[in-house]
């Protein structure tokens, strides 16, 4: 399937006209792509993470068709647009809406999303929304409305191991993981570590110290 047959349509909305050289359907920061890939991407064989985890990669439901209305840009989403795009949605007949965009919770009556949702669950359209970007801490989820699907990622159990090699030529082991979709860490055995420069002068801890830091990776996006 084409991407001219995959996206059917796609609208765009600034009903305050506060971005009037940007109000188009056009993705031009990758979160659309990203998310819509994830619901109805068409099967790749072959994908990989640089040659780890190779198989087949494919959306949720790839012979569904999408329909865009995109609602946020750099400087974030307006409650105006999201109803509006909920609106047109439900009037074009959509099957099902997913909407990877969320904030603090807020009370029913004051939330577009769940305004919008709540006007889509009428008409038998299931909304399905982002559970954020805060966790794993206690009370981080977004969009608990209870006529909204709302989904998250997951761990796994798997680790991506490489060696490393750091200050006088000590060498250990470290993996790649994170807690939370933004906060990724290069977590490195430090007990394994902490032993072997128990003996070593201060400046080799101390580069040890500006290593860990510098592997730090924060807000590290898909």
């Amino acid at each position: 399937m084409l991407a001219y047959s995959k996206v059917i349509g796609a609208r765009s909305y600034d009903l305050e006209n506060r971005r009037p050289d940007e109000n188009t359907p056009v993705d031009d920061e990758g979160h659309g792509t990203h998310t819509s890939s994830t619901v109805a991407g068409i099967s790749v064989e072959g994908a990989s993470l640089y040659g780890l985890g190779q198989g087949t990669a494919r959306g949720g439901v790839p012979s569904s068709r999408l329909a865009i209305y995109k609602v946020c840009y750099e400087d974030g989403c307006s409650d105006m647009d999201i109803m509006a795009a909920f609106d047109d949605a439900i009037q074009d007949g959509a099957d099902m809406i997913s909407l990877s965009v969320g904030g603090p919770v807020s009370d029913y009556f004051n939330d577009a999303i769940a305004i919008g949702s709540f006007h889509a669950m009428k008409k038998g359209i299931l909304t399905s929304c982002a559970a954020g970007n805060e966790g794993p801490a206690l009370a981080s989820v977004g969009n608990v409305t209870p006529w909204i699907l709302t989904d998250g990622a997951s761990g796994m159990d798997r680790q991506f191991r490489t060696p490393l090699t750091i200050g006088n030529s000590i060498k250990t082991s470290g993996s790649l993981s994170g807690s939370s979709h933004d906060d990724f860490y290069f977590n490195l055995a430090l007990i394994n570590i902490y032993y072997k420069m128990i003996n070593k002068r201060g400046s080799t801890f101390n580069f040890l110290m500006f290593s860990v830091d510098f592997l730090n990776v924060n807000r590290l996006y898909y």
